[in-house]
């Protein structure tokens, strides 16, 4: 893919050319999506590009080798190659309450989200 920067004060134009990656993303009902990401992108970036196409969030990138793929991890660390073709694992989410403090997540994630009262759970900041 080539990039057009007009970065210069004269009206030059600039390019750079961005390595872009093609990958198929299935679900396990076989719906899927192929999609081109450029290299320097995250698992994070594949992910929410998976989630707007396929319209399912909660998602979980695998691997054909049954690797699951973390989001802060960067394309090329991440071993994935032109072609590749990962799974996409939809998690239900859940929810739990006490009387003043709520919390959400997917079984198998990697997020919590709380919100309410602090003193009763809404506040979940120091849990790493």
């Amino acid at each position: 893919k080539i990039v057009a920067l007009n970065t210069d004060c004269s009206g030059l134009w600039m390019f750079r050319v961005e390595q872009m990656l093609q990958v198929t993303v299935s679900l396990t009902s076989g719906r899927g999506a192929s999609l081109s990401i450029p290299l320097a992108s995250t698992v994070g970036d594949l992910k929410t590009m998976v989630q707007e196409s396929l319209g399912k969030p909660f998602l979980r990138l695998i691997t054909a080798d049954e690797r699951k793929l973390k989001p802060s991890e960067f394309l090329e660390a991440a071993g994935l190659q032109d072609g590749d073709q990962l799974t996409a694992i939809v998690g239900e989410a859940k929810l739990a309450a006490t009387r003043y403090a709520f919390a959400l997540w997917c079984c198998g994630g990697d997020r919590v989200l709380t919100w309410g009262n602090p003193g009763s759970g809404g506040d979940s900041s120091a849990v790493q």
